[in-house]
């Protein structure tokens, strides 16, 4: 009896051990994902927060003396106003020139991210490969008329070019996996900054002549979103110091007009520069197709003259496509430009009373709400390459406008 009852309550005492050990685990199993959501909460936190200060000291003094130029301005006359034998007085036409060098200045330090040393890499990584291309076509040529052997260091036999031709293949591979890497990796970091793009679409954005700016611009936007943040966090901090809290207000409207420009300059450029081109390029896929087809009639070649069709005709293809593109693009940032216009508007007549009032943080805070709006960018209808060829077609029409 009695060794039944301590083996009952031994069996009782494990089996509350086992359930207390099971509520445990299914306790930290639950609080887990807590747990790491916040962790990783922190971790982005604190990665941004370096990101920031990669940019913020280098930004806020280019906009800083912006807006040291933009006070002085006002005090200047207009180019027409000023005798036309004064050549050496500051008119605001030039007054302007030193404002935009400063935005440009901003900009550039704006552009400092994670995301843009991983283009860089992806970039390198390209031109590596090109050069491989380059080395095994030198390497198969000279394969033909080296010797069998060579015992001359300096001359390199039929065995040493294939053994050099293997390992440039080799490099290849390996950079051509390393790229698949970055660029995984970039799909997650371009989430960040609202560009959410499946890895298929990583090609036509790195492909486009403007998609590599549109990454840019993002990244732009995204810091200057954070800039905003800590502007806002300083002129709460400033108190009763109207003159500093004027200050961060002058900066923030010089941080807009930095958007501004950048959204302007991006419309121009497809306007002005990669339209034409575009254009061009059609223009001469379309000569070389009839130029082609009156060679037929006249009894060329006609096997090799449908195949000089059939690749301007992708050409072609590819070109309106390109523009297709970038017509998108611009409608986008059109959009956003004309809401930032309303921003800076109202930025700019806050800033020259601003300082009758004391709310500026209050004012700073609703203004990168507004600010938030007109820096979120959607991401372009970027659709996957149909085959290899229309890939390449891209590719060579990226190169051509790049030049």
């Amino acid at each position: 009896m009695l060794r039944d009852s301590a083996h009952s309550t031994h069996s009782t005492g494990s089996g509350f051990r086992i359930h207390w050990t099971t509520m445990l685990t299914v306790f930290v199993l639950c609080c887990l994902p807590a747990f790491v959501a916040q962790a990783q909460t922190e971790e982005v936190f604190e990665q941004e927060r370096a990101d920031t200060s990669r940019f913020f000291e280098e930004a806020h003094s280019a906009l800083d003396n912006a807006l040291e130029m933009f006070d002085d301005r006002s005090d200047l006359k207009s180019k027409d106003e000023l005798p036309f034998y004064d050549v050496y007085s500051r008119s605001q036409e030039t007054q302007d020139k030193k404002i935009e060098s400063y935005l440009d200045a901003a900009a550039s330090a704006l552009g400092i991210s994670s995301i843009s040393d991983q283009r860089i890499r992806i970039a390198e990584m390209r031109s590596e490969i090109e050069e491989c291309r380059q080395d095994l076509t030198l390497f198969e040529r000279k394969k033909i008329s080296a010797p069998e052997k060579s015992y001359n260091p300096l001359v390199v036999s039929r065995k040493g070019y294939e053994e050099k031709i293997e390992s440039t293949k080799q490099k290849t591979l390996e950079l051509e996996a390393a790229i698949e890497n970055e660029k995984a990796d970039l799909v997650k970091q371009l989430q960040k900054v609202g560009m959410d793009l499946e890895p298929e679409q990583i090609d036509i954005l790195l492909e486009s002549i403007t998609g590599d700016e549109f990454v840019r611009v993002s990244i732009i936007f995204d810091n200057a979103k954070n800039f905003a943040m800590e502007l806002e966090a300083l002129t709460e901090k400033t108190g009763e110091d109207l003159d500093a809290a004027k200050k961060y207000y002058g900066i923030y409207l010089m941080l807009l007009r930095t958007v501004d420009r950048l959204q302007k300059q991006f419309v121009e450029n497809v306007d002005n520069v990669y339209y034409p081109k575009l254009d061009e390029f059609a223009a001469k896929a379309q000569a070389n197709i009839v130029e082609a087809k009156k060679a037929i009639q006249a009894g060329a070649d006609e096997e090799t003259l449908r195949r000089n069709i059939e690749n301007n005709e992708l050409t072609y293809e590819a070109t309106m496509l390109y523009k297709q593109g970038l017509a998108q693009q611009k409608h986008q940032m059109m959009m956003a430009n004309i809401e930032c216009r309303k921003n800076v508007l109202t930025a700019l007549n806050t800033y020259k009373t601003v300082s009758l009032s004391k709310d500026v943080a209050e004012l700073l805070h609703t203004s990168r709400r507004a600010f938030e709006s007109i820096t979120s960018l959607s991401v372009p209808d970027l659709r996957p390459f149909e085959n290899v060829k229309m890939k390449e077609a891209f590719g060579e029409i990226t190169r051509e406008l790049r030049k």
